[in-house]
């Protein structure tokens, strides 16, 4: 007899609707797409220039800019997400 077995699970991931809105936003992500450039560095990995990106957004003072664009995607995807429940 084994001792203990294993027992394999299998995840059942939902499959993704091509129509469905794309989700907003977050004010962090479009400081992100403006100050990208600027923070990478050669050799940089992804996750470095997201922690990096991190560090530098903490020290954002206004932030008031990147918010109101996140304000802006937040309407926009709950918009769409209407229209598209109500197409189902």
């Amino acid at each position: 007899m084994a001792k203990g077995s294993t027992k394999k699970t299998t995840s059942t991931k939902k499959t993704k609707d091509p129509n469905a809105p794309k989700r907003a936003m977050s004010a962090f992500f479009f400081w992100m797409q403006e100050n990208r450039e600027k923070l990478k560095k050669p050799g940089m990995g992804v996750a470095d220039v997201a922690k990096a990106a991190g560090v530098e957004w903490a020290k954002v003072s206004d932030k008031s800019k990147w918010e109101k664009k996140a304000s802006d995607d937040k309407k926009r995807y709950e918009k769409e997400l209407a229209a598209y429940k109500d197409e189902k």
